[in-house]
């Protein structure tokens, strides 16, 4: 538990900086150069969580399963050859096929050397995840933690670097694109220096005869768990990657349908493009908590204490809801504001607004399917990823020429629901027994109607005193954040929407929740 609580600080804080930096990077190159990176980015997002979340954590079930260290380090090599034979196949369709996905992704053949940029990034990969990997299954959180934390900040700097370095000496937006992707391999590079000790130990000692001669853990026995296995934790946590993936591939071919001209429709889709870093910031919070607790059920899955499983799955559940259905209610209310001040200016209001209702099923989402991997139930997931692609695909088809961005915003939001469903109706109903208090989604809907009609009525009454400029927008969403939030703290503790525990759940959540107390004694 306090390996995943590092891991899960780690995480949250990798998640914070992959969202902000968009923030300032946006700023610097503007809507067409932030077109350019995100066209892209899917293709290194991808990369990211197979070394990172996907592939480790199915190493690390795979290592812990061994009887001895013997065991442990020839799977290991073997896990990692046959992921380097992976990356290079990975390398030579993205390196070798650069002109065709560039002309793939809207027929913008200038893309090509910035897709070529982030191809070398695959070559770190098998480092990454047996490196992060083997020390999770030797339930060391340490390595991988600090791996994850440095390549963070190391890829973000970078970035930032290059588009104030790109800015000021004239360069093309997609030289900087080039350049800013290229920085995720050096990101990769820096991660790795940062494993090689924890590498070492997989090399550490000669392996027997009749180690090898093991059955279980042959090349082809191995490399077909890794494929099914692993593949699909790694579909299942790089599904909103994914979705992107399908916008790159869509969006702005679609936008031309709409009747915009190309360039009209790069800029267009730089200003969607905003709501990626939204709806990562507004899924921290839901997502950070449940990670620290989904933990929890393994264990108590594995000791069969249904009791406490229950008890936890409720717990995250409700949380998560609550949560993200505030974080999602809260940005659309002060969207304009919120929009102006970190991208400057408030085009695509109305689409970013649709864009960040996916903060719920997309954060419900995680949570399901993460608790089917803690009870083996992953059974038919894999084919509700590529449902969810498809159905984000044809929705974009359908909608976009018709509403533009705001269409393909709604389609994000959509596509995600039959995997949450499905997700949902695996799980053990025994989880669900009793897990609701009485009124519970009603007093849920009174406190986001409540929290939403505030915040909204704050952000209308503040642009009309401090104006809509972006230094007056600094203001409104200051105050309407500030009149939201005691809105909705207010409304819960009026309802008792959180019970005692669940106030304990959250960060300083007890110190609130004995200061409402008085309030009512």
């Amino acid at each position: 538990m306090a390996g995943a609580g590092v891991l899960a600080a780690a995480g949250l804080v990798a998640k914070v900086l992959s969202a902000i930096y968009r923030v300032p990077f946006q700023n610097l190159v503007g809507n067409t150069g932030f077109y350019v990176y995100q066209q892209v980015y899917p293709i290194y997002g991808i990369g990211m969580v197979l070394a990172l979340s996907g592939w480790p954590l199915f190493i690390s079930k795979i290592i812990t399963e061994q009887p001895d260290d013997a065991h442990q380090q020839l799977v290991a090599r073997r896990l990692f050859w046959s992921l380097v034979g992976i990356s290079a196949v990975l390398f030579t369709i993205v390196f070798g096929g650069a002109p065709a996905l560039a002309l793939a992704m809207g027929g913008n053949i200038r893309l090509t050397p910035v897709i070529r940029a982030v191809a070398w990034m695959f070559w770190f990969m098998p480092f990454l995840a047996v490196g992060r990997g083997f020390a999770q299954g030797q339930r060391n959180m340490i390595p991988t933690a600090t791996s994850q934390v440095v390549e963070q900040i190391v890829r973000v700097a970078i970035i930032i670097g290059v588009a104030w370095w790109g800015v000021h000496t004239g360069w093309s937006d997609y030289r900087i694109g080039e350049w800013a992707t290229f920085g995720a391999t050096i990101a990769g590079l820096a991660a790795t220096l940062f494993l090689v000790r924890t590498l070492r130990g997989v090399w550490q000692q000669p392996i027997t005869l009749t180690v090898k001669q093991d059955k279980t853990i042959t090349w082809r026995h191995l490399f077909k768990r890794l494929w099914f296995e692993g593949g699909l934790l790694a579909l299942l946590a790089a599904l909103l990657v994914l979705l992107q993936l399908v916008d790159s591939f869509s969006t702005k071919a679609l936008l031309e349908t709409f009747g915009l001209s190309a360039t009209k429709a790069e800029y267009t889709k730089g200003v969607y493009d905003r709501g990626q870093p939204l709806v990562q910031l507004g899924m921290v919070l839901a997502t950070g908590l449940s990670t620290s607790l989904l933990p929890a059920l393994r264990q108590h899955f594995v000791r069969q204490d249904n009791v406490a499983l229950r008890h936890d799955f409720q717990l995250t559940m409700r949380l998560a809801i609550i949560l993200s259905g505030v974080s999602a209610i809260g940005l659309v209310a002060v969207m304009p504001a919120v929009n102006q001040l970190l991208f400057g200016s408030r085009e695509g209001s109305a689409a970013l607004s649709w864009f960040v209702l996916a903060i719920v099923p997309a954060t419900l989402m995680t949570i399901a399917t993460s608790a089917l991997q803690s009870f083996d139930r992953t059974r038919g997931l894999i084919w509700f990823v590529w449902v969810t692609m498809t159905v984000k695909a044809g929705l974009n088809v359908w909608l976009i020429p018709h509403w533009g961005i705001t269409g393909a915003s709604i389609a994000t939001t959509v596509a995600l629901l039959p995997i949450l469903g499905y997700a949902l109706l695996r799980l053990p109903r025994t989880l669900w027994q009793g897990w609701l208090p009485q009124n519970w989604w009603l007093k849920l809907f009174g406190t986001l109607v409540v929290t939403g009609v505030f915040a909204k009525m704050a952000t209308l009454v503040s642009d009309n005193l401090f104006g809509v400029s972006r230094g007056a927008s600094v203001l409104t969403a200051v105050v309407a954040v500030i009149v939201g939030a005691v809105a909705f703290v207010v409304m819960v503790a009026t309802t008792d929407l959180l019970t005692t525990e669940e106030w304990e759940a959250l960060p300083k959540g007890d110190r609130l929740y004995a200061i409402l107390k008085r309030g009512k004694e």
